[in-house]
């Protein structure tokens, strides 16, 4: 590679934005699998190292001495996870119809040139600063009905990260930056108007909540996801979900939250805080009680 991990995650960090080790791609038996010996489905090569991120990318750091001892020293073959707490990023999944989604959206608005990086799975982030006094959330278009940006188009922002150049995707290929964005040719543009616009419109639909989940019954392929995969990104929007789903199927509040905290335990790495995930089955349950009260005063 031209560049170094540990090269390339001292610049973020100059830039201030927080840097954190991920799992990588290793050969084993003839076959390319993830370092940390699981199967991560497509978490493979993408996720925290527990040992030196114990809380994921809240583990995220700029300090230049913790950064060289990471990756200089002790896991030189890691990814590099980059924290997004400050940035904006557009990751493009042309699996999902990312592709034509994000040609829709050049089509009607003016994309700054900015940092820009094609990942490992054939995918595109376009990468911008988040204004101070703007918040954006985590947005995963798979889990809804009418994302903001499109189909296949999920955004990293605060609470979340990215995997960064050059990072070694499970496929084999490189993250790598696009041609004419790289960093150092270019500089971070702010978000322009009409992405934070999408991004911060507040839906008022019912199926929606302050945590980007939803109160509908889930589908089964969906249920299994969020059930049976370890659940590195995002923990409180899964549990969202899974809280949403049992409310709409007549569970009680205290099953809900007994069933979310053995399921907090056994598949979020790291699992979130009690009074965090409290607070999410707080939330989901008021909107479903709020949503029974409206039915009930219209008749239904």
């Amino acid at each position: 590679m031209s560049e170094s991990i540990l090269g390339s995650a001292l610049a973020f960090a100059r830039h201030g934005h927080a840097v954190f080790p991920l799992h990588w791609p290793v050969e084993h038996n003839g076959q390319v699998a993830c370092s940390c010996g699981r199967l991560c489905g497509k978490n493979a090569a993408k996720h925290p190292i527990a040992r030196y991120a114990p809380h994921g990318h809240l583990s995220a750091t700029t300090d230049t001495g913790i950064i060289k001892l990471l990756f200089g020293l002790r896991v030189p073959e890691a990814n590099l996870g980059v924290a997004t707490e400050k940035l904006v990023v557009i990751d493009i999944d042309p699996r999902h119809g990312g592709d034509e989604s994000w040609a829709v959206l050049e089509r009607e608005h003016e994309i700054p040139l900015t940092w820009g990086a094609l990942t490992g799975g054939g995918g595109q982030h376009v990468i911008f600063a988040t204004p101070d006094s703007v918040e954006i959330s985590n947005i995963v278009a798979e889990q809804m009905k009418d994302p903001p940006l499109g189909p296949g188009i999920d955004i990293r922002a605060r609470g979340g990260y990215i995997v960064a150049p050059p990072s070694r995707h499970i496929s084999g290929r490189s993250y790598v930056w696009s041609v004419d964005h790289h960093p150092a040719d270019v500089p971070l543009a702010p978000a322009p108007e009409w992405l934070i616009t999408r991004l911060t419109a507040r839906t008022t639909t019912e199926a929606s909540t302050p945590d980007g989940g939803t109160i509908e019954p889930l589908s089964s392929d969906v249920w299994s996801q969020l059930t049976r995969e370890p659940i590195d990104e995002y923990p409180d929007k899964a549990a969202a979900r899974i809280a949403g789903h049992l409310f709409r199927h007549s569970c009680d509040y205290e099953l809900v939250l007994g069933l979310l905290l053995a399921w907090n335990t056994a598949q979020c790495k790291p699992p979130l805080e009690f009074h965090k995930l409290k607070q999410v089955v707080d939330r989901i349950a008021n909107r479903e009680a709020d949503r029974i009260e409206r039915e009930l005063a219209r008749g239904g």
